[in-house]
């Protein structure tokens, strides 16, 4: 009944919205893979839904692919309550030979493909693999109206991370620096999986601050405010071929950013850019690898309150972060000016730590600025400086 099959997230007309669910850790070369159909309807009326006995799909990696079928169990048709649920077991037997990061395509006599992403664990390594229902799917709850929100529009599910998150503190004033960054995802367009979106239209904002925290009284010597509205498109690559090397382009973001410090009267700086900014993945993203970024910019609108300002930010920027999988990494930021005589450079030393306080991914960061515009206020001084502290996000 493949009528009743839509695009993960994708309501249908009778709204019954449908995602295909994969393993939550590793499974084993050459094994039955635990797959999971969940329904859930956010109409107002009652359902049938009788997803078919076998689906024909394909595992996808790269320029790679292999046919593949999913089983299920006979079942009987399901009627599924307002706010409800309800789910569908499936066994994927993997080809011999497949290994890595691989997205399972569902195409056949849909309007729009159903993906979802897993990884085959090397040969000789320990799995992790539960199935999909009894380990990322709560048990249905008739009328539970939480979790048809969660799978059709997660609010949750669109924030992701933009630039570093941090606070760290050094000997020369201003002594405190933090910043943090999110986006949020606006719009997804055709392409990707639900795991990793491919081709989106973003919200970001970042803010950063420097802090007289030592001075009597404290106060904030400096802080620049930056929304931006960017479209984003990211390749799948770096997932899908994780077992293998080389060089592979990460996609791009291209868009629109303003900069403010709301400081008023002679301290006041803004600036307006149009942006593209593009990387590159040089090795395997579980092992040491080089990421290189690049950014080139141009300024729309009025710079009246720092004319001089292209003259030491110029019109572009990189980034150049060498790292070694999740674990240490090391990240030099750079720019020149625009006549390329006030260089800038900025290093970010990561050290992953763990802590019962926090518990996410934290890092110890040691970062060293030297050049020029470490706020937006003094863009056209000098200055350099050693802080150490927290990373929540690098």
């Amino acid at each position: 009944m493949a009528g009743f099959l839509a695009l993960p997230g994708a309501a249908l007309a009778d709204g019954l919205v449908v995602t295909l669910v994969g393993p939550s850790g590793s499974v084993a070369p050459g094994s039955d893979v635990p797959m999971g159909l969940l329904a859930a309807n956010s109409g107002s009326t009652k359902v049938e839904f009788e997803p078919p006995l076998s689906m024909a799909g394909q595992l996808l990696q790269g320029e790679r692919s292999w046919p593949v079928s999913l089983r299920a169990s006979p079942g009987s048709r399901a009627v599924i309550q307002p706010g409800g649920f309800t789910s569908r077991a499936y066994t994927l037997t993997l080809p011999p030979g497949v290994g890595g990061l691989l997205v399972l395509e569902v195409s056949q006599g849909l309007p729009s493909p159903l993906r979802t992403v897993f990884s085959v664990a090397p040969p000789g390594e320990g799995v992790s693999a539960s199935g999909p229902l009894s380990a990322t799917i709560p048990t249905p709850v008739s009328g539970s109206r939480t979790a048809v929100s969660t799978i059709q529009r997660s609010f949750l599910d669109h924030f992701s991370a933009l630039d570093p998150v941090y606070f760290i503190y050094g000997p020369k004033a201003p002594a405190a620096k933090f910043q943090f960054s999110l986006k949020y995802r606006l719009l997804s367009f055709d392409g990707g999986t639900t795991e990793i979106p491919q081709s989106t239209l973003q919200f970001g904002y970042t803010q950063r601050s420097l802090w007289n925290v030592s001075s009597n009284p404290s106060a904030f010597y400096d802080t620049s405010y930056m929304p931006s509205l960017f479209y984003q498109f990211r390749t799948l690559a770096p997932f899908a071929e994780a077992t293998q090397g080389g060089l592979k382009w990460l996609g791009f973001q291209s868009g629109y950013q303003h900069e403010s410090n709301g400081q008023g009267s002679t301290a006041e700086r803004s600036l307006n850019t149009l942006f593209v900014r593009s990387g590159y993945l040089l090795g395997r993203p579980d092992r040491w690898h080089a990421i290189v970024q690049l950014r080139v910019f141009d300024y729309i609108g009025g710079l009246s309150n720092n004319p001089d300002l292209p003259d030491y930010r110029g019109y572009g920027d990189w980034q150049v972060i060498l790292a070694r999988g999740d674990g240490i990494s090391l990240n030099y930021t750079g720019w020149a000016g625009k006549d390329f005589n006030h260089l800038t450079s900025q290093f970010d030393l990561n050290f992953p730590i763990k802590t019962r306080l926090l518990d996410f991914a934290t890092y110890f960061l040691v970062q060293y600025f030297d050049g020029f515009g470490e706020t937006l206020r003094d863009f056209d001084k000098p200055s350099n400086t050693i802080r150490a502290g927290i990373s929540l996000v690098r």
